[in-house]
């Protein structure tokens, strides 16, 4: 016979989990800029106020 057959898995877990990993969206990515900034905006409003 000179067809070989592979007899080991294949496997397909690293397809699986790149498809299930959570794609960050721009607008989610906007708002937690905005957020950071504001935070740091207002920390440093606070302390020129104390």
């Amino acid at each position: 016979m000179s067809h070989e057959t592979r007899h080991t898995p294949i496997r397909h877990t690293a397809r699986a989990v790149a498809a299930t990993r959570p794609v960050v969206t721009p607008a989610a990515l906007t708002t937690l800029i905005v957020s950071v900034l504001l935070g740091l905006l207002s920390g440093a409003a606070w302390m020129q106020l104390t």
